[in-house]
């Protein structure tokens, strides 16, 4: 069984329930609800687990919302928020308990932000505040209890464009926190060379911050500056790179 993940009294670390600190070392698997049958799962946890990664983050809604995974079924009916197709989530739920079998928690995506935010230059949103509010409530009950960090957001500002989307990102965080009662952190995912912290360092739903670095820049990397800016922040905040900027 993986232990319940919290935020430690002082602020600064990521603890699970029996006290000890918690090493978030993640591995990134944004598709592998989409691309993996339950088999290659299986394969690719386990030898994350050998490995000994603690943290895989994987996304519900990635690409498209008319592609199919593995097994031929789209995540949302027509790609309405409020029709989740029972079929593609039953195999994310074989996913997420084979990952707690393993001990592995995942970093559960519930869309990336391409559907709520104008992404590159491309409009796909497909979500308002009220159907992101009852996408996240039903994540939020169907995952409560599971060993997942909640993580909105995705490459994206979280303040737009369009000018609601903050506002959709909260309602989801509203939801989602409706739906689990609390039982997991929560986080945002940003889009490159920035930080959570800019915008949502006072949202209460935001546990922690987490930052892109920027994995396909050339510059002088940025992460121990990002993460500096971040631990002096008020009040203070667990904070991480979830994808830094590689050699």
């Amino acid at each position: 069984m993986t232990s319940k993940l919290k935020v430690s009294s002082n602020g600064r670390f990521l603890i699970q329930d029996v006290g000890k600190l918690f090493f978030y070392l993640g591995d990134t698997a944004w598709a592998i609800f989409r691309n993996c049958r339950r088999h290659d799962a299986d394969i690719y946890l386990q030898d994350r687990a050998q490995k000994r990664f603690t943290v895989i983050q994987a996304c519900v809604l990635f690409a498209s919302t008319n592609e199919v995974n593995a097994y031929g079924e789209v995540a949302l009916v027509n790609g309405d928020p409020d029709r989740p197709n029972e079929a593609f989530f039953k195999h994310v739920d074989y996913i997420l308990g084979k990952a707690e079998e393993l001990g592995l928690t995942i970093a559960l995506l519930p869309t990336w932000g391409r559907f709520v935010s104008i992404y590159a230059g491309k409009d796909r949103v497909i979500f308002n505040a009220a159907n992101a509010y009852r996408y996240g409530e039903f994540l939020g009950k169907r995952y409560r209890d599971k060993p997942i960090i909640w993580v909105l957001g995705g490459d994206v500002s979280p303040v737009g464009p369009p000018d609601s989307a903050l506002d959709i990102w909260r309602a989801m965080a509203e939801g989602i926190r409706q739906g689990d009662k609390g039982e997991h952190l929560m986080t945002y995912h940003p889009n490159s060379q920035h930080s959570s912290g800019m915008w949502l360092h006072q949202e209460s739903w935001l546990d922690f911050n987490m930052s892109q670095s920027g994995h396909h820049q050339r510059l002088d990397p940025l992460s121990y500056k990002i993460i500096e800016t971040d631990f002096k922040r008020i009040p203070p905040k667990p904070c991480l790179d979830a994808e830094p900027c590689y050699e």
